[in-house]
């Protein structure tokens, strides 16, 4: 897989934004009180959206549309699209595989989340993809909270990884989240801002992504023109074509 590609899917990985426009929601929000943190997580069924994605780095400047749809913790699907209406990639994450396909040079992967944590070198899994893409904040593993005036600072060590969440006491929403594996000392960072609502639930409609990754860094955005959640069943295709070659994932 080209690799300005395989960085642009990544990217879309890590980081999701959007502009609202009018529409129809039936989300809600779940504020809980995880000891001395209170964080409003936002909640759905089905989430889909359009919009575009931008990637910098040391050798590469991409921009490229990106549709995408989710099923809570089942299903995050996503069409790469960079113009005329051309389909570049098509990618389905599951809670235990990764499916791309990639139409530009004919190949596909279909893998495990190994084949992420190598590429990134950091240990990521289909909650925390979820978690970044929604803006969500997780309680898992040893943590501890800091009170730091207007932001509430939570950092947790889940095995190899250290966790700091900054979450804004004025909407009780995720605005910065880190997150460092300890054993190859890459980062990601991610920052989320203006927020608007989605039905009656805050959303961030800013997002940025940086990636440390053995000593390079490369830059994500992804912002929305159209994003709508609902209860409606959302359709998820994906085929491989016989002709395409299955890419090495090593």
């Amino acid at each position: 897989m080209s690799k300005p590609l395989l960085l642009c899917l990544l990217g879309i990985f890590l980081l999701a934004g959007c502009k609202k426009e009018a529409v129809p929601t039936t989300a809600s929000t779940t504020t809980e009180n995880i000891g001395a943190v209170e964080v409003s997580n936002f909640d759905f069924n089905y989430l889909s959206s359009k919009g575009q994605i931008t990637l910098k780095d040391n050798n590469d400047n991409l921009s490229s549309g990106v549709t995408i749809r989710m099923k809570k913790d089942s299903v995050i699907w996503m069409s790469v699209q960079p113009g005329l209406g051309i389909e570049a990639a098509r990618v389905m994450l599951t809670q235990d595989s990764v499916y791309i396909v990639n139409r530009l040079q004919k190949e596909y992967v279909a893998a495990d989340y190994a084949f992420l944590r190598n590429k990134l070198q950091v240990d990521v899994s289909f909650e925390l993809l979820q978690s970044i893409l929604l803006g969500n904040y997780q309680s898992q593993g040893a943590e501890k909270a800091l009170d730091e005036g207007d932001t509430q600072h939570v950092q947790q060590l889940r095995q190899n990884l250290t966790f700091d969440y900054f979450i804004g006491r004025l909407n009780s929403k995720l605005l910065q989240l880190n997150v460092q594996d300890n054993n190859t000392g890459n980062t990601i960072t991610v920052r989320y801002d203006r927020f608007q609502e989605i039905g009656q639930v805050p959303f961030a409609h800013g997002l940025a992504a940086k990636v440390l990754q053995k000593g390079q860094v490369s830059d994500f955005t992804l912002t929305h023109s159209r994003i709508t959640v609902s209860d409606e069943v959302l359709s998820f295709p994906f085929s491989v074509p016989a002709d395409y070659a299955r890419a090495a994932v090593n």
